[in-house]
């Protein structure tokens, strides 16, 4: 252009933009025939799970094949599903000629539910990158966003005796012992004199204990609160779904130490009930009913759950309750009916941290508006502290902890109550 304009000065530069013109017309000629004389230049498939995990990454891979004798420019945009948000998706990437490449890319899916994959778009280019050929390869499918299970292997690792512990796991003093015998064995240094077996000493002339091992196939309730209240967003997450996620989890770990793990969703009446179990398709039975788990934003009624407790548990056993009190007067609402549960059985609520109210909270003041967001903040920071204060009077062990950090919190809590043997 810059040629065109100069040669309206002077006529010989009107002729040298003639040439580059007509060199670049030709280039692009060359470069249209070598993108279209082939109608299957690339082609292109879309490789993904079976199922996805819900707040996690998950791997998908584009395998591309490039059939031109040269090498090529790519610009891949895979159609997305539309929970995902994203509306700029794209990949930018090169393939040599006659050559195979698979591209990866992760999704983290914040809800459960079907996903739906449309087509796959790439766009080829090569020498001047003016002109380009488009190829959409028809990939619909479709994939379950099941509750979190890439993690279970994780949590395996941290509940088990052997394994490095991270922070915010923490050992604790065995207290008692329990009362189901294995076997008579000679006393070894450490083992508690309480337990020798006189008669079995006598006999054999040496020192003979008693050995107990601990306590299994005890029962562990996963309840979920599915009110109104479990809808609260945090990082793209309901409640409702890390308390899920949390539960798969746990489930998962109590099976693996031999307990019975059982699930009871409910808000007005009882929604999913699964007795108590360990064998091995429980844990299966669980995703499954987990995975179609939503709020309908009705006030749960804790006084019918503490009437069908008394008939479906009938087994002392451990109640973890996943709900979120933001009062303390919606607290002493359910107050009576939790700690007639507590009498029974024992009874972990979990509350969740507001961490919105956090970062409010510590935010610098700069105007009166400010001082009122903050005062009112603190208030219900506080109120919080009197759910735990009031749950603990009573008898009722609590769990405070961000959603984020839900999981490893239980299994902790979880891990020091078998270590306790309170069940």
């Amino acid at each position: 252009m810059i040629i065109f304009v100069v040669g309206f000065f002077i006529t010989a530069f009107f002729y040298v933009a003639l040439v580059f013109l007509s060199a670049f017309t030709l280039v692009l000629c060359v470069e249209y025939f070598m993108l279209f004389h082939q109608k299957k230049g690339i082609t292109s498939e879309r490789i993904i799970a079976d199922r996805f995990s819900n707040g996690d990454a998950n791997e998908v891979t584009i395998k591309i094949q490039n059939n031109y004798g040269f090498s090529c420019d790519l610009l891949i945009i895979d159609e997305l599903p539309f929970q995902l948000q994203e509306r700029s998706f794209s990949i930018s990437d090169s393939l040599s000629k006659y050559s195979k490449k698979s591209v990866q890319y992760d999704v983290n899916p914040k809800e459960r539910g079907v996903y739906e994959y449309g087509a796959i778009n790439i766009y080829v280019s090569t020498l001047t990158k003016f002109i380009r050929k488009k190829y959409t390869f028809s990939a619909n499918q479709k994939v379950a966003v099941y509750p979190s299970f890439l993690n279970l292997r994780k949590y395996e690792l941290f509940a088990s005796r052997t394994a490095l512990l991270p922070n915010g796991i923490k050992r604790t003093r065995k207290i008692g012992q329990s009362s189901e015998f294995e076997q008579i064995k000679e006393y070894v240094l450490g083992d508690d004199l309480r337990h020798v077996n006189w008669k079995a000493t006598a006999k054999r002339q040496h020192i003979m204990v008693n050995h107990y091992q601990e306590e299994k196939a005890q029962n562990v309730y996963l309840l979920i609160d599915k009110g109104r209240t479990m809808k609260m967003p945090f990082n793209g997450m309901s409640l409702l779904d890390y308390a899920i996620n949390a539960s798969l989890m746990l489930a998962n770990i109590s099976i693996k130490k031999q307990d019975k793990a059982g699930l009871w969703t409910f808000d007005k009446k009882t929604d999913i009930f699964l007795k108590a179990d360990n064998k091995t398709l429980q844990l299966r039975r669980i995703i499954e009913s987990l995975y179609s788990i939503t709020t309908d934003f009705k006030e749960s009624n804790y006084e019918y759950i503490l009437s069908e407790s008394l008939k479906k548990i009938q087994k002392r056993s451990l109640l973890i309750l996943f709900t979120n009190f933001e009062t303390v007067d919606a607290l002493k609402r359910q107050l009576p009916y939790l700690r007639a549960l507590a009498k029974k059985h024992v009874v972990l609520t979990v509350i969740f941290e507001n961490t919105l109210l956090d970062e409010i909270y510590s935010k610098k003041i700069n105007s009166t508006k400010d001082i009122y967001i903050q005062t009112i903040a603190s208030k219900f920071v506080h109120e919080k502290y009197l759910i735990m204060q009031e749950l603990q009077l009573h008898g009722i062990k609590t769990i405070y902890t961000k959603p984020a950090d839900l999981s490893i919190n239980l299994l902790n809590k979880y891990l020091e109550i078998k270590q306790q043997e309170i069940i």
